[in-house]
């Protein structure tokens, strides 16, 4: 089992960019970025998730997915929205031909909904869906390569085969003007730094937290969501020594009134030692706390972790429900903290 300060950045990379933009308001600004007239077409306040994914078991280190039904906002008619976050940094001359399997399988997914629920033939009709391929990756990618660049075709011939548009966004491609007056922005900014030298990230952080205190009334609801994301990408991406001091830009360029909601997140080992620090008042105190907390997460794993995170949050666990948390995988962990986050009783997280 990995230890706690091991930092499983590619499961984080999937399961917490999926989290991020399982918030609707978070999609509508992904895909406004992409294309802007499109996500103004849609009624993404009444999307709708579908906890389905189509990614085959041997891709899912490089790629994760996330499908959602989304109403146009004129006429009665859904739209299928779905995100493929793709990580690996070489370019797949056969990406255009994964796009366009996995909207197949959305569509025969349509399809056997219509046969269980008896629809009348008049009304089966299939739903048009939006495919992007969000890229993360450092690596740049000019465009994403369609089914007809990988296939070997005269010209006479190539209105066989399937053609299709995929909106594409590549993270180290976005302008940072580009990204600001949202949340998801703010976080995408930091996104791009996470690798950036110190002293950068740490402007970088100061800037994002700053943006998202300044955001509108109607758009604060995402503040949570995105600084939560920007603690648990400090945590998976910088090193054990540096933790403290990144936390401590964050809680310092948070606000008075949003501090108190930051120090309510759940913490994790750099977090503690920052609390740690701001009580003792020296940095002493902060050095021996990060040499505590490096000593405790060595001889712990992430379901031990999950378990005090589980009852700081909701008070002691039965014996029962501390064995269900120890008999977790790390990666089914990760998932269940990752839902602790929104939880609001036990059962949320699936106890």
């Amino acid at each position: 089992m990995p230890q706690f300060d091991d930092a499983p950045v590619r499961e984080f990379g999937d399961r917490g960019t999926i989290w991020l933009l399982e918030s609707p308001a978070n999609l509508r600004d992904l895909v406004a970025l992409a294309a802007r007239e499109i996500a103004e077409r849609l009624e993404f306040s009444r999307a709708e998730r579908v906890n389905r994914s189509f990614v085959p078991d041997d891709l899912r280190e490089k790629e994760a997915d996330l499908l959602f039904r989304v109403p146009f906002r004129s006429g009665s008619s859904n739209v299928w929205v779905y995100v493929l976050v793709e990580h690996q940094s070489t370019r797949d001359r056969l990406m255009g031909l994964r796009v366009l399997s996995y909207m197949v399988q959305i569509w025969d997914m349509e399809r056997r909904r219509w046969h269980d629920e008896r629809l009348a033939a008049s009304k089966r009709r299939l739903s048009p869906i939006i495919p992007m391929v969000f890229y993360t990756g450092r690596r740049r990618w000019s465009r994403i390569p369609d089914v007809a660049s990988a296939t070997a075709a005269p010209a006479e011939l190539r209105r066989f085969v399937p053609s299709h548009d995929t909106l594409f966004l590549e993270l180290s491609g976005m302008r940072p003007d580009d990204l600001r007056g949202s949340a998801l922005g703010a976080v995408l900014r930091v996104l791009q730094s996470s690798s950036d030298d110190l002293d950068d990230l740490e402007r970088c952080l100061v800037e994002a937290i700053s943006d998202l205190d300044a955001l509108p009334a109607e758009a604060q609801a995402e503040w949570l969501r995105a600084v939560r994301y920007i603690v648990l990408l400090i945590r998976h991406t910088r090193e054990p020594s540096e933790r403290a001091d990144l936390y401590r830009v964050v809680s310092g360029a948070t606000s008075p009134v949003r501090r108190k909601e930051l120090d309510k997140m759940a913490m994790t080992d750099a977090q503690v030692l920052v609390a740690q620090g701001r009580r003792l008042g020296k940095l002493e105190g902060l050095q021996e706390g990060r040499q505590e907390g490096r000593q405790e997460g060595r001889q712990e794993g992430y379901a031990a972790i999950l378990v005090r995170q589980l009852e700081r949050r909701f008070g002691p666990l039965t014996d029962d429900q501390r064995s269900a948390v120890g008999r977790l995988h790390d990666t089914e962990a990760v998932d269940m903290s990752l839902r602790l986050l929104d939880a609001h009783a036990l059962a949320d997280v699936g106890l």
